[in-house]
Parts: C-alpha cells; sequence; structure tokens
C-alpha cells in the first residue's frame, strides 16, 4: 500500500479520514450515487439563517443546489431574501475536487484543515460572502449505520466567522453552525416524516437529535449530546411539535437519554422558517430556533420534513388550505 493511501485511510482522533474531504468516485453505476455538502450560518438577532448546499450526481452528470437565507418575514422561496437555486447543471467538465471547488455559478470551497477548517462562499448581485467554518468537536459519523443506511453522513457544529453581503448591506456573522456530509445511494423514495434539531452553545455543550414518525410518535433515530466535554450517541428519545394554526412548527420539545445514560430535555421556539423542496419528495419546514437545555440558552436549528403528500394530507385536515 502506498504512502498515501495509508493517510487516506488513517482516521484520526475524531473518526475522519482525510477523504472525508474528497469528491467520492461512484461505487457502483446506479443513476442515484448522491453526494452532497452543506454548509449554515445564522444572525440570531436579525433571526437569519442561511445555507450553503450542493448535490452532485455524476452517474447521470448532473449537479443541483444553492444558496438560500431567511428571516422571519417570508417563507416561500420566491419571498424570501436570497432563494439562489439550480437544478441540474452539468458537472465540472474538469472533474470535482471538493478541497477546492467553484460550482454551480460561483459557489466555492476550501478545505484549510482536513476535516477541522473550511471556507465556504458566494457572489451574486444581491448577495456575497467568505466565510470560515472552524469545528468545535467531534462529528456524528454514520458510515451505512442508522439512520443513514444508504451510505455515508458527517454531522458537525462549528463555528462561522466572517460577514456577508444581503442587499447592499453588510452584515458580521459570529454564530455556531452546522454542517453535514453525505455520499451514496439516495434513491426516491416515498419520504417519511422526520425531525433534525440541534443547537450547540459552545464546544462543551451541543445536542442533535434525528427522529422518525412511527405511528404518531416521532422516536429517536440518531444523534448526540455532548454535556462537559463528554460526547455520547444518543440511543433513545422522543420529539413533540407544538404547531401554529397553519401547521408550522412553533415549540418542539425533544426529550432523549444517551448512551452513558444522562438524560436530555430541550425546548426550541421558532423564530422564523421557511418552505424548503431540496429534493421532490421532500418538503421541509426548515426553523431557526432558540434553545433551552442543560440550564443553558442556545440557537440552532429545527427541520420538519414530509413527504408533499402527506404534508398537504395533514395541513388539510387542520384546515390550514383554503379549499
Amino acid at each position: 500500500m502506498a504512502n498515501d493511501d495509508r493517510a487516506i485511510d488513517a482516521a484520526d482522533d475524531w473518526g475522519l479520514r482525510p477523504d472525508d474531504d474528497m469528491f467520492h468516485p461512484p461505487e457502483s453505476s446506479d443513476p442515484w450515487w448522491t453526494e452532497t455538502i452543506w454548509f449554515s450560518w445564522m444572525v440570531p438577532e436579525r433571526n437569519l439563517l442561511g445555507y450553503w448546499y450542493t448535490v452532485f450526481r455524476p452517474n447521470i452528470g448532473v449537479v443541483f443546489g444553492g444558496v438560500l437565507v431567511f428571516d422571519h418575514t417570508a417563507v416561500l422561496p420566491w419571498e424570501i431574501p436570497v432563494f439562489d437555486w439550480n437544478w441540474h447543471q452539468p458537472m465540472p467538465a474538469g472533474g470535482v475536487d471538493l478541497r477546492d471547488l467553484n460550482v454551480l455559478n460561483d459557489m466555492t470551497l476550501q478545505c484549510v484543515e482536513h476535516g477541522r477548517r473550511f471556507r465556504f462562499g458566494y457572489t451574486a448581485e444581491h448577495v456575497a460572502f467568505d466565510l470560515t467554518y472552524e469545528a468545535l468537536m467531534q462529528p456524528m459519523l454514520s458510515r451505512h449505520t442508522p439512520p443513514f443506511n444508504h451510505g455515508n453522513h458527517i454531522d458537525q457544529p462549528g463555528r462561522v466567522t466572517g460577514s456577508f453581503m444581503l442587499h447592499g448591506e453588510s452584515i458580521p456573522v459570529d454564530c455556531i453552525a452546522m454542517r453535514d456530509r453525505s455520499w451514496g445511494i439516495r434513491t426516491p423514495r416515498r419520504q417519511p416524516k422526520l425531525g433534525y434539531c440541534h443547537a450547540t452553545a459552545g464546544p462543551d455543550s451541543s445536542f442533535l437529535a434525528i427522529t422518525i414518525d412511527r405511528k404518531g410518535v416521532d422516536g429517536l433515530v440518531g444523534g448526540y449530546l455532548m454535556r462537559d466535554g463528554q460526547w455520547e450517541a444518543l440511543v433513545s428519545g422522543e420529539r413533540r411539535v407544538v404547531r401554529d394554526a397553519g401547521g408550522r412548527p412553533a415549540e418542539v420539545t425533544l426529550q432523549a437519554t444517551d448512551a452513558a445514560g444522562r438524560d436530555l430535555e430541550a425546548v426550541g421556539n421558532t423564530v422564523s422558517r421557511q418552505v424548503f423542496t431540496a429534493y421532490p419528495d421532500m418538503f421541509c419546514w426548515n426553523s431557526l430556533a432558540r434553545w433551552h437545555y442543560d440550564g443553558v440558552d442556545a440557537w440552532g436549528e429545527d427541520q420538519d420534513i414530509w413527504h408533499p403528500r402527506k404534508w398537504r394530507a395533514h395541513a388539510l385536515s387542520i384546515g390550514a388550505l383554503v379549499h
């Protein structure tokens, strides 16, 4: 085995490998082989949450994704401050290097330090930024294990700093936000009802919970708790949602237990939200939320994910649609 191969295969003390930051050649000819990269940032005092998200499907030669920024003023893609989304653009002719990327009309990404430090940016007439992400703690790694049996997934909180221009205004950014990475076969399916919620107060205090609706109960299927510097996987729990008249999440309560037997109760109140349809079979209420847990207040998110038809049925059942 060559030295370079040993370097790629070796995991660091967080379980990350250098090739986690690289583009992964498809392991099969399946057209739904998919690789994704997500970075987020927030400006809580403005109720602002931003996403940088790219999706590669090399077996069919396309890349899609984009940049969005939302606040409390609107929820629909064509009304929020920024929704620059591209569908099915050709893969870069010269190949893809995720350590130094420029794709989809000037979405840029640089891996400055493996698994620890990244720069992500974008330039358009109405929004521009060059933000730095620095990891705060070990990620949650899912390598062909639940809840991401389709492939590999990395979820990791970090500090994001810099500034961004929004419609001519320069806005400073200094927040804690999440990034994730995934690669594997992501076949369109009947999207189950999922919850993805998280908050981080600092390098020693954080949680992430992923839930799935089974017979009306949002039961835990993955996540972690970082408390007093001790990181443990969440092993059981439940997410409960209080919704407003339109069915949108207003208050979210998470009760969970980790592998060390520690109990967690977290309550999040949403301050802004947006309708996000990253994939045709997925409808999501993305919410910026103020969380209280372990005696601290921290900012984070709640992602309330449905199949579009299931959401319509729910909205009709509560009288949220005009008919």
